[in-house]
């Protein structure tokens, strides 16, 4: 007698959920997507969408009844939310990752409690505070520690003229101040844990930004041996200390010959799509297999070498220069409408 379907619950209803319904449906699982956002990418390619509040506790208890495990496609939702998924079903990774890694002050600290290298930081509470470690970092970033993405809720500053106008700005929200890092370039590696405690980690890409959002990112990694190694080792024991099952984005800024962790994401990651054409096992499918019980890891080599180039905005109208290369790979969102700063699609160029 054949085994029945899985259910694979995802929360929020973005592009990253619309892949992982892609290779949720060719590994053999249903999916449901709950998210707050009508005619979302994923709710084209599922086979149920919930739409309804994240707090909404009938909305999530119908959401519960309707799967058998469960994970997020992105960090900023609710604590509550996973925390009632999390005793009402199986959520992967857990809502104690989430809490660490949607707080950037959180998530500092359990960085340098465990020994790994970020930016040198400061909380600030107060006006004073803020001037206080201005005049110590001389030039840093200062950042809400929760909500933020795509460089959003970011301000760099140097004196303090301006200091004032920012702070008041962001007055009521947590933040927190980060020593400028002037960087040679930044880096990112996915690392994935099962159940079982297995981890694979993929090899490390360059990533290159322009306002704040990620535009491209090229493999093989711009980087030296021991420091591909050293990302990878770092990413592995971050993934062991955190008690992760399920996949996570460590990002990396690289000074000199210091490795240093900028942000963790546990979810699938945009500098990780290059896997979808270039590896032997995607991200996605990666995060599924990790989060399925009795299913081993896949493997994580690429095959192929090339960059991942974001749509960013109208981008999206230039596919056509890509249609007739033979090795670009295009992967569109299904966004109905192109904004500044949105991110519409990708395409994949292997070498």
């Amino acid at each position: 007698m054949q085994a029945p379907i899985k259910t694979l619950g995802i929360i929020g209803g973005g592009q990253l959920g619309r892949m992982i319904c892609f290779y949720a449906h060719k590994m053999g699982y249903k999916t449901v997507v709950l998210t707050d956002q009508e005619n979302s990418p994923a709710s084209f390619v599922t086979n149920h969408t919930i739409i309804g509040d994240y707090l909404d506790k009938k909305v999530l208890k119908k959401f519960c009844e309707a799967i058998d495990f469960a994970t997020f496609e992105f960090e900023n939702i609710p604590l509550e939310t996973a925390e009632f998924v999390e005793n009402n079903s199986l959520l992967y990774p857990s809502s104690n990752v989430l809490k660490i890694t949607q707080n950037r002050i959180f998530e500092k600290k359990f960085l340098n409690d465990n020994q790994v290298k970020t930016a040198e930081y400061e909380i600030i509470n107060s006006l004073e505070d803020l001037k206080k470690s201005l005049k110590t970092f001389k030039k840093a970033v200062l950042k809400t520690a929760i909500m933020g993405y795509d460089g959003k809720g970011q301000f760099v500053l140097s004196d303090e003229d301006n200091c004032e106008k920012v702070f008041e700005s962001l007055k009521g929200v947590p933040l927190i101040l980060e020593k400028f890092c002037k960087f040679d370039s930044e880096a990112s590696v996915i690392v994935a844990r099962s159940i079982g405690g297995e981890i694979k980690v993929y090899e490390p890409l360059t990533n290159i930004h322009k306002n704040g959002i990620l535009d491209r990112s090229i493999y093989p990694a711009k980087l030296s041996a021991p420091q591909r190694f050293k990302t990878q080792k770092i990413a592995t024991n971050i993934a062991e200390k955190i008690d992760l099952v399920g996949l996570m984005a460590v990002e990396f800024f690289v000074v000199d010959n210091s490795i240093l962790v900028n942000e963790l994401a546990p979810r699938p990651h945009n500098s990780g799509h290059f896997s979808m054409d270039a590896s032997i096992t995607s991200q996605f499918e990666q995060l599924i297999r990790s989060i399925s019980q009795g299913l081993s890891l896949g493997e994580t080599r690429f095959h192929s070498s090339g960059q991942m180039i974001n749509l960013i905005g109208d981008d999206v109208n230039s596919i056509a220069k890509y249609q007739n290369n033979s090795r670009a790979k295009i992967h569109l969102y299904g966004k109905l409408e192109s904004k500044a700063g949105r991110k519409m699609g990708h395409i994949n160029i292997l070498k």
